[in-house]
């Protein structure tokens, strides 16, 4: 449909809005695709778009003496199930085909948050340290859509309410949306991911739009200023956009103050832009203009293309470029063979729709519930060598979580207890990297007459009165909650002799790691710094009440994950054995190694030293056994390799 064809459908058409939303999705593409900047901040243009166009909608309506509750959710069905439904879908088959039974579960569990628009609050909980990583997450870009649609689910009952009070009307919008924005800076400060995805703290951008178009429907005489200096405002407006993209950093802590420039920016737009030059000769060029029209399923299609890239073949350029290719293909297609259609046949029930989205979503459930269907993998071999690798590459987190033992003993990620009739001798404190340590040293605690306790949280390290702050869209972790109730139950219990802790040797090192100390003192600009006054903090905290502390010296970090040569992907060719000079460590160990030295001078602790037992062959020994089950964390077998060798430190 051309913008012509468009504007005689909706006389009130505005292409430069189409062109503002070309902007905002191009930016997004290329923030994902290309590593444009600040490109993230497209979604926050969207956020002022939709607000401004729906409140116009209501408004209207209510003026009118017409508005409807049914009529309006009927509309919002038809503009965003067509699409959302062909995408949804196309991810189930697709995984079908090519994703192994953990990945199709994860993505199976994204299609019911997807369906029933509350991405958004799934992605904030998920704090499991061995949740697909984020740039693998084929829906991960709907946390956006279930934020729309609960301002949509909030703001037309609002109105509703408020619109009796026509004098006080725009007053109750701006409190209403400065006390969205007040929450978004005090909690972006202490929780960047709850302040990145909650509705109560992205709503004020959706009422920034609300504010415009109230003002340009009824406020017309205080806009005439912008009116009369269209151009400059505008070009501010664009401006402002401009350097969003160019110059704003995922390591902000955004939304914060920053989400103003591009909310800004976006807004000035929309009053402006009508009559001025940026208005008429930028943001209504044609080709602006018609990624405007497919710009909802462009941002639909993109992700999900682009996760599936990485997933079955890390980050191949050639791949990732056709991928943005076939996104704007099927963008038209979709556009032009379903959305519009659909959106324009007025006869065709909601109820359809409906029925479909909740038909995905029942399917998707049971994905999930099912385990990711294992049965659709077969390795070409009748599945034997699958089912030997696959029952190597299992971990048994059904043991952790224990309910009895999260009550008794505070962890609420990783709890285990050797022998939960007898009170735990020794601890294992840490993330993911004690888990995976756990299985082999019970193992060695309990010969030696010993009972292991494991307490410890997915990306949260070891550190004794220490937070860490997260930038989406990593989860919210929340650490120092997490692991100061374990911390007391080992300081406070007499039985507990030993305490081992691990961690993930290169995670706090990262710039992305911040620390935030309880106590004051640690708050160094160098994390290697600041991991040394941590750890050396903790330890001597530890020995202080009786305790012998044992470092796990880390495992190294694989070039790939092992699974991508130990299984086959269903329907797609993948090798079934695993070449060991394929298989290789990375060495990233100069930090850690500078870190273990500074803190075993400092304390008396002893260090597990792993690194005489892992050679070349160690990922995958001479007799096929798999030793890590991904990149980074031991399979059971590996972990079971070390029983026999902790006897160097003792219990």
């Amino acid at each position: 449909m051309s913008a012509q064809d468009h504007q005689l459908l909706h006389p009130k058409y505005r292409p430069d809005i189409d062109g503002l939303r070309a902007i905002a999705v191009l930016s997004v593409v290329g923030f994902h695709a290309f590593g444009v900047k600040g490109g993230y901040a497209g979604v926050d243009i969207f956020f002022v778009i939709s607000g401004f166009l729906i409140s116009t909608i209501i408004f209207q309506s209510l003026d009118a003496s017409s508005f409807s509750f049914v009529e309006f959710y009927q509309r919002r069905i038809r503009r965003i199930f067509p699409s959302l439904l062909l995408v949804l879908s196309a991810c189930l088959i697709f995984g079908w085909l090519a994703l192994f039974a953990d990945e199709y579960q994860e993505l199976g569990k994204h299609v019911v948050a997807g369906a029933s628009f509350i991405s958004n609050l799934i992605l904030w909980g998920e704090s499991g340290y061995f949740d697909l990583a984020a740039e693998k997450k084929p829906l991960l870009h709907l946390w956006s859509l279930g934020i729309e649609e609960q301002f949509y689910i909030f703001w037309p009952l609002v109105i509703w309410i408020l619109w009796r009070h026509r004098n006080h009307f725009l007053w109750v919008i701006a409190a209403i949306g400065c006390i969205s924005f007040g929450l978004n800076l005090w909690i972006v400060g202490f929780d960047s991911v709850a302040a990145f995805y909650s509705p109560l703290t992205r709503f004020w951008e959706l009422l920034i739009g609300s504010i415009v178009a109230y003002l340009l429907l009824f406020k017309k005489e205080s806009i005439e200023v912008i009116r009369k200096f269209s151009n400059t405002y505008s070009l501010i407006g664009l401006l402002l956009v401009a350097l969003s993209i160019a110059f704003l950093s995922k390591d902000l802590a955004f939304p914060g103050w920053w989400a103003l420039i591009p909310v800004s920016g976006a807004a000035l737009l929309i009053c402006a832009a009508p009559g001025s030059v940026v208005g008429e000769k930028v943001l209504s060029n044609p080709i602006l203009v018609w990624f405007g029209l497919i710009s909802f399923p462009l941002y639909l299609w993109h992700w999900p293309l682009l996760a599936f890239v990485r997933v079955l073949s890390g980050h191949s350029r050639w791949l990732i470029n056709s991928a943005v290719v076939l996104a704007i293909f099927l963008a038209w297609l979709s556009y032009r063979y379903i959305e519009r259609p659909i959106r324009q046949n007025r006869k065709l029930k909601s109820i359809f729709l409906i029925s479909g989205m909740l038909c995905v979503a029942l399917l998707a459930f049971a994905i999930y519930s099912f385990g990711g269907i294992p049965s659709r993998i077969n390795d070409g071999q009748g599945g034997e060598l699958a089912n030997q690798y696959r029952s190597q590459l299992e971990w048994p987190e059904s043991l952790n979580r224990n309910s009895e033992c999260i009550e008794k003993y505070g962890a609420d990620q990783y709890c285990l207890v050797g022998d939960s009739n007898l009170p735990p001798t020794a601890a294992l404190i840490g993330d993911s990297h004690a888990n995976h340590f756990y299985i082999g040293l019970n193992e060695h605690v309990k010969k030696s007459g010993g009972n292991l306790i494991l307490l410890g949280a997915g990306g949260c390290p070891p550190f004794f009165e220490m937070d860490r702050v997260t930038k989406p869209p990593a989860p919210n972790l929340n650490c120092y909650q997490r692991n100061a109730r374990p911390f007391k139950f080992v300081m406070d219990s007499p039985h507990i002799k030993t305490v081992f802790l691990a961690f993930r040797h290169n995670l706090t090192l990262e710039d992305d790691f911040i620390f935030r100390d309880r106590l004051g003192e640690i708050q160094s600009v160098d994390n290697r710094q600041n991991t040394i006054d941590a750890l050396t903090r903790t330890i001597k905290t530890l020995e202080s009440r009786g305790k012998r502390v044992v470092l796990i010296y880390d495992m190294p970090e694989l070039n790939f994950d092992i699974k991508r040569c130990a299984l086959k992907r269903p329907h797609f060719s993948s090798q079934t054995t695993c070449a060991l000079n394929q298989v290789e460590a990375i060495s990233d160990f100069d930090g850690y190694n500078y870190v273990i030295g500074a803190v075993e001078r400092s304390t008396n602790v002893k260090i597990f030293d792993t690194r005489p037992y892992v050679k070349n062959n160690f990922p995958v020994d001479g007799r096929g056994n798999l030793n890590y089950r991904d990149s980074t964390h031991l399979s059971q077998h590996g972990s079971m390799f070390f029983a026999d060798k902790y006897g160097q430190v003792g219990q």
